[in-house]
């Protein structure tokens, strides 16, 4: 367990974001009545052994096996609806996701995407979305959860699994102190700050996850970034032997919903929008039906 969790945190290290945090001044933080939040699109997840090794145990037989001549590395759609970039054969029983490429433009401009697009797949960035603006509530802060998500600065031939590509365009999103959105509608709207909320290190090893929180405070008059923070931590399965991707990833999804329940506290505390002790309470409730009941109601 010991060796596990060393390695966890060098993966996260080597790989995590590097911008410094940024916390919004005093001044900043009293002229916030009205917060918006909004999901950040989030990379596939990786897993290590890669579960091709489950699903056809013959490629785990040989160390010598010739992967590049039966397999190739995608992104596919597993029976709990987790996007994983890994190993599929010619005749594996995989589903590949419908990607809205034709939407996104040829650079890596980023900008808003309806939540819609999303609604096929299991997307943990809008989980932990509604249980920011569950806690912010909680903490007596009006606050929404928007219909639209922030694409990541990502272009369409590169959305691929390669996942040094999805890092980079999250570190590209992270360290951004200027958003490419145009949120002054919004402003007029009477929003003060949006708040984005994305993904770093999005893994599991060994049947451990680890999970890195990012989250930026936009001012959407001037699309400055006042407040930015980073926050991590890692899971392991109380059932060392049960694989987490097992029966519809339940189990993954709930520790992904129970770890990012305890980031999102620390990284509000961090950015001074709500005491860290706010919400290691609890789960957002089911973000498909949450957004279909606030669809008339949020921006």
């Amino acid at each position: 367990m010991k060796l596990h969790h060393t390695l966890l945190v060098l993966l996260a290290a080597l790989s995590g974001c590097q911008a410094p945090p940024l916390k919004p001044s005093a001044l900043q933080l009293s002229g916030l009545h009205n917060i918006m939040v909004l999901a950040v699109e989030p990379p596939p997840l990786e897993v290590d052994p890669d579960p091709i090794e489950t699903r056809q145990p013959l490629y785990r037989q040989s160390n010598n096996w010739p992967y590049d001549q039966f397999l190739e590395k995608k992104i596919y759609r597993n029976p709990g609806g987790v996007l994983i970039a890994g190993l599929v054969s010619r005749d594996d029983a995989v589903t590949f996701p419908a990607c809205p490429t034709a939407d996104y433009p040829a650079n890596d401009a980023g900008g808003l995407g309806a939540v819609a697009e999303l609604r096929d797949n299991w997307t943990p960035t809008l989980e932990l979305a509604l249980e920011t603006t569950a806690q912010l509530q909680a903490a007596g802060v009006k606050t929404v959860s928007s219909r639209h998500y922030c694409r990541l600065p990502l272009a369409a031939s590169d959305r691929a699994a390669n996942l040094a590509l999805w890092r980079g365009a999250v570190r590209r999103w992270y360290e951004q102190d200027a958003s490419p959105i145009d949120y002054l509608s919004y402003a007029r709207d009477g929003v003060d700050a949006a708040l984005e909320i994305g993904i770093g290190t999005y893994r599991l090893f060994n049947g451990q996850m680890s999970l890195q929180l990012l989250a930026k405070l936009v001012d959407p008059a001037t699309g400055r970034v006042i407040g930015r923070t980073a926050t991590e931590d890692y899971s392991a399965p109380a059932d060392g032997t049960a694989d987490p991707l097992d029966h519809e990833a339940e189990k993954f999804r709930q520790a992904v919903r129970e770890t990012g329940a305890r980031l999102i506290a620390r990284g509000l505390g961090e950015l001074g929008l709500a005491s860290a002790p706010t919400a290691a309470r609890g789960v957002a409730p089911n973000y498909r039906a949450s957004l279909t009941a606030n669809a008339g109601t949020t921006p």
